[in-house]
């Protein structure tokens, strides 16, 4: 037994930027063996870095790819009884949930059938999504060219998935939608463990959260942070926001018995009174102020950073602020976690 563990980082993140992501970062971190079981890391661009970056992070086109390099490394280096791990942050978080969607629908494949992938991807791609996995076509395909029916996945864990395909290009309104609404982000039966990290404070409209539904048999948590969109998922020099939800992640996924290397992991420093930055910029601030429901437990640094009230976040943290009205102003009514 392995593990096998797939990064996939968000729009125009890549390898080259000046600040690592929390996918980025761990990614370089993964153990190599922990207690003689092999850990193999795959981490994969975002959206629109190569040489057609404008085009894949306008429309969302380079998805594609990205679940297919995912899922050819998967096949090429599986064995019976290897444990996954899928780790992703904002559309690279929607690339691993629909990555998941798309070996629950398919299959792993064989290695000796690793030619099929493209054959694969289509036939997910035009599933009906009345039947999806329990279609005919679907279980036949499986049952003659994957290692199994159901391959499971141990875990899943990212940071603020974000629905849309597109990005805004102004009065045009989001591009790019329609071709893609065949993937499969929700949960399945396949997924043993899931984790989702969610900022309160992003304010674009275009950045709006797509959250799982909960299933039964699922272990689920969602649970909110301060800050906006990359100051959950990382990228910033002032990292103390976004290594409060890398280290929730990171501990649920140890708890599985995912290892990362102590140099990582030490230079975690979660901080509540860290920098909020400010991301409706540009083309976003002629877009409508989107203020976001707060649906789950808030992790307990929130209520250390409302408390302290940095840099004003009474009043700025409006879907906090929302969320206190609703329960007159009392904390015992709110859950917290971590």
């Amino acid at each position: 037994m392995k593990r096998i563990v797939i990064f996939t980082d968000g729009t125009w993140n890549s390898p080259e930027d000046g600040v690592a992501t929390n996918v980025l970062q761990m990614a370089r971190a993964v153990q190599p063996e922990v207690n003689g079981i092999e850990q193999i890391a795959f981490y994969d661009w975002g959206v629109g870095t190569d040489r057609k970056k404008l085009s894949g992070g306008i429309t969302g086109a380079g998805i594609d790819k990205n679940i297919m390099d995912c899922y050819r490394f998967i096949v090429h280096n599986y064995n019976d009884g290897d444990q996954l791990f899928f780790f992703g942050f904002s559309r690279g978080a929607y690339t691993a949930r629909s990555l998941a969607g798309f070996i629950r629908n398919c299959g792993l494949l064989k290695r000796e059938h690793a030619n099929k992938i493209p054959t694969a991807y289509k036939l997910y791609r035009k599933r009906s999504k009345s039947t999806g996995p329990n279609e005919v076509t679907a279980e036949q395909f499986r049952q003659d060219f994957a290692v199994a029916d159901i391959t499971p996945i141990e875990f899943v864990g990212v940071w603020d998935t974000v629905g849309a395909l597109g990005i805004p290009i102004p009065f045009w309104g989001t591009l790019g939608e329609r071709e893609f609404l065949f993937h499969d982000t929700e949960p399945s039966k396949i997924i043993q463990h899931a984790r989702h990290a969610l900022a309160i404070d992003e304010n674009r409209i275009d950045f709006e959260p797509t959250l799982w539904s909960n299933k039964p048999g699922l272990d689920l948590q969602q649970v909110w942070f301060s800050g906006v969109h990359s100051d959950v998922g990382g990228g910033y020099s002032e990292a103390g926001l976004s290594h409060i939800a890398c280290q929730w992640i990171l501990q649920q996924a140890k708890l599985l018995g995912l290892e990362f290397e102590q140099h990582f992991t030490d230079t975690l420093r979660p901080d509540p009174s860290d920098k909020q930055h400010n991301e409706r910029k540009g083309i976003y601030r002629a877009r409508k102020l989107f203020v976001r429901d707060i649906t789950g437990p808030l992790h307990k640094m929130v209520k250390e950073r409302w408390e302290l009230d940095i840099d004003g976040y009474r009043k700025k943290s409006k879907a906090l602020l929302r969320l206190l009205q609703s329960k007159n102003g009392d904390w015992s009514q709110i859950a917290l976690v971590g």
